[in-house]
């Protein structure tokens, strides 16, 4: 994506204005849709893959037929073409009963063609999507204090747009299209309101929803971020466990653990308690779900310790219904022919790959082939249920002890109420402090292990372990990050700037090399959608935290000349990669774009490493919403038509999209490769993006697009303006500070009236 060369336009504003007046129509809501089959073949065409199905899932239906599980008319619908995304005709409900549309389907006989089948779903099926409707937002805050944090007006007034776009994603179930015995679907209707992330993901998902929640926190939307709660919980009471989003299709899987982590972040925002009472044993529940069905023990080559371990390991013998066509033709395109245990056995990797949330990465390939136009050699390869993922166990470490934690800030906040009498309440408290010991115990036990298994103290990283190998992956990615967002940190770091330095080392060179959105997934450039160059806001926010634990642990972080260091400065194999293997930065692609930030100088590295990943973030975040035709009102003009349609991602009508991923090397780009296009929306990147206003927004310059020269004559914005000749931001005034609260970044409430301590901080129990 490029922009010719261009004048961003900044129109008059007025000072202290409260821009916070979003366009009527930012980007397009997720749709509510009908897709008609459209037969790509002739009509007289065969279906193919007729008389080869794969057997039916237990998890699915019980094991029984229906529309959305593997079976028959599954398969045929799907091979048929009829949809250009597999994801669309599971998500459709059917006209009238399972039983009728069996039926009907089994009337079509042997040898169906595609006219046939075209024509069955037509009358058979309704729109996908008709059973959530898009709601208002109700207690909507124009102005909460993430925006207000912001210190650069343009910033700010995008901000005060991106803080609208929850209306574009919030959704209620339609009781109306709910279908119960005249109808089927594979929607699981859920009791309170919900926040999608957008796109093709028309239903809540599970780690998404953390990043969403945090966004929902930071625009003080803390009825939706109670009823996102709320959903979870219901989850786990009526599963056992959290699925991988709201399909009846996704009950044989979840997604990386982050309940706990939510409940955390609403009690600490929110000052709310009493939703402890429900929501402590629920999540026992889930951790005792995992333990059960995603553990296994194995001996460290490096200690002699058995240690038992997460893993993903998806029971399933299927291509997955939402990804029905990859899968099929992933498995039935190998050569030499796969036997039916080969293709169910794949078809368990597909699923656990899915259930990683890293659908999919070379961390989880044998051999991670290099071809950006196919995925399938390299998917044919997956070893995700022989890899011991470094993050996942890094956040259940962190889940066990965040779960002690909350059961005794339960317990502190009932300790002297009236309830100390009621036998329920004594039984519970009783049960808590069993809790509170046993994931104590647990969060040792898992901490150890990842020091054990994924700390490589040579190289100064944590990296997954492989059980094929039976050793350490070389592999760097940001799954390294989460060891420290979690407070695992090794021996003999705590004060010791050297060491934390040299962990942060690859992190600083690749701040350097690269000049769009850091978090980079990884340096393989596979063309798989978690691959180099793609990058994610997740990873973005766990580097933040990363750079955060450094700075607590060390306490007396030097003052570095420059956040980015040359290659021969990298701890030696850290990266994995020698320079010349790592992929190149194309230089026409940065542009005039802020590589560095001048609020980040002048302080201790690791506040200035979450500066400049911040400002990259929000840089790159803009820069693409920007050159898809966003504007704000009374600051800053739509782009002109001929320097939108050079962008290569602006669509009739757009008026700025926020993208599920970006692109590393092109700060104004959005991220590609993987199986679907690039979704927009999008609930977890709006998160992050309200998440680091609220924190840094203080400490941004004016962005700086590439290839763009902004205007330095109003007054109001030159503070902050970027120099046309040098590309470069300047700031007045003295270099930042750490403001009192950086250390822990925790954002607790205004409270009224008695509370408790809570690490350090004081919310109420309601």
């Amino acid at each position: 994506m490029r922009f010719t060369a261009g004048l961003l336009v900044l129109l008059p504003l007025v000072l202290g204005q409260n821009n916070t007046q979003a366009s009527s129509a930012s980007f397009s809501p997720t749709p509510v849709t009908t897709a008609v089959p459209s037969a790509t073949a002739s009509l007289n065409q065969t279906v193919p893959g007729q008389g080869v199905y794969p057997p039916l899932q237990p998890w699915c239906n019980a094991g029984g037929n229906d529309t959305f599980c593997p079976g028959v008319i599954l398969q045929d619908v799907q091979l048929s073409g009829l949809f250009p995304d597999s994801k669309t005709f599971v998500d459709k409900p059917t006209n009238g009963t399972l039983n009728a549309t069996l039926q009907a389907f089994s009337q079509l006989g042997n040898n169906i063609t595609l006219g046939q089948l075209a024509q069955f779903v037509k009358s058979s099926f309704k729109g996908e999507g008709l059973e959530l409707n898009q709601v208002p937002i109700n207690g909507f805050v124009a102005s909460p204090r993430a925006v207000q944090k912001v210190s650069n007006p343009l910033y700010k007034g995008w901000v005060s747009i991106v803080n609208s776009y929850w209306s574009l994603l919030i959704r209620e179930t339609n009781q109306s299209a709910v279908c119960t015995t005249q109808c089927e679907s594979s929607l699981i209707p859920l009791n309170h309101t919900i926040v999608v992330p957008g796109g093709r993901y028309r239903e809540i998902y599970y780690w998404d929803t953390f990043w969403i929640l945090e966004g929902l926190l930071k625009s003080e939307l803390y009825t939706y971020a109670t009823d996102v709660i709320l959903n979870f919980m219901d989850f786990i009471d009526t599963y056992g466990f959290i699925p991988n989003g709201g399909r009846k299709y996704y009950l044989n899987r979840s997604q990386p653990p982050v309940f706990i982590q939510m409940l955390d972040a609403y009690v600490k925002s929110t000052g709310n308690t009493t939703i402890l009472e429900r929501a402590l044993p629920l999540a026992s529940e889930e951790m005792r779900w995992w333990i059960a069905n995603r553990t296994t023990q194995i001996t460290s080559p490096y200690t002699g310790i058995t240690r038992r371990v997460y893993l993903y390991n998806v029971t399933n013998s299927a291509p997955r219904p939402e990804g029905y066509v990859e899968d099929y033709e992933t498995a039935f395109g190998a050569q030499p022919a796969l036997n039916e245990a080969q293709r169910g056995d794949l078809y368990a990797e597909l699923a656990s790959g899915a259930e990683s949330g890293y659908d999919y990465a070379g961390r989880w390939c044998r051999v991670p082939v290099i071809n950006v136009t196919d995925n399938a050699p390299a998917l044919r390869t997956l070893n995700v249920r022989g890899i011991i993922p470094v993050d996942l166990n890094s956040l259940q470490a962190g889940n066990h002890a965040l779960l002690a934690r909350l059961y005794q800030l339960y317990l502190n906040t009932t300790a002297t109420t009236n309830s100390s009498s009621n036998s329920t309440a004594s039984q519970f408290r009783t049960n808590a402090t069993a809790e509170i010991a046993l994931h104590q115990s647990l969060a040792k036990d898992y901490s150890d292990a990842v020091l054990d298994l994924h700390w490589d103290p040579v190289k100064a990283w944590f990296y997954d372990f492989n059980l094929s190998s039976n050793a350490r992956d070389s592999l760097y990615t940001p799954a390294g990050t989460f060891p420290l967002w979690q407070n695992i940190t090794p021996t003999g770091l705590e004060g010791n700037n050297t060491a934390a330095l040299r962990i942060a080392s690859g992190a600083r060179y690749l701040l350097g090399r690269y000049g769009g959105i850091q978090g980079i997934s990884s340096l393989l450039y596979t063309g798989l959608n978690w691959d180099f160059p793609n990058s994610w806001p997740p990873h973005t926010y766990t580097s933040i935290k990363a750079f955060q634990t450094l700075g607590r642990v060390v306490g007396n972080a030097s003052i570095v000349s420059n956040a980015t260091i040359p290659f021969s400065d990298v701890v030696s194999g850290q990266l994995g990669l020698n320079e010349t293997q790592l992929p190149a930065q194309d230089a026409s692609l940065q542009g005039s774009a802020n590589l560095t930030v001048p609020s980040a100088r002048n302080v201790s590295w690791p506040l200035a490493l979450e500066i400049e990943y911040a400002n990259r973030y929000m840089q790159g975040a803009f820069c693409s919403w920007y050159s898809t035709g966003g504007s704000i009102n009374g600051l800053l003009t739509q782009l002109p038509l001929s320097q939108l349609n050079a962008t290569g991602s602006y669509s009739n009508g757009s008026t700025g999209v926020m993208f599920e991923k970006f692109n590393a090397t092109d700060i104004d780009a959005a991220g590609g490769g993987g199986e679907y296009t690039v979704q927009v929306g999008f609930g977890w990147t709006n998160g992050v993006v309200l998440w680091i206003a609220e924190n840094f927004g203080q400490y941004l310059p004016q962005p700086s697009c590439p290839l763009v020269v902004l205007s330095t004559t109003n007054s109001t914005t030159s503070s902050n303006s970027t120099s046309p000749s040098t590309g470069n931001s300047t700031m007045n005034g003295t270099a930042a500070s750490r403001p009192a609260n950086a250390t822990s970044m925790l954002v607790v409430s205004e409270l009224a009236g008695e509370g408790v301590m809570y690490e350090g901080q004081r919310v109420s129990r309601d």
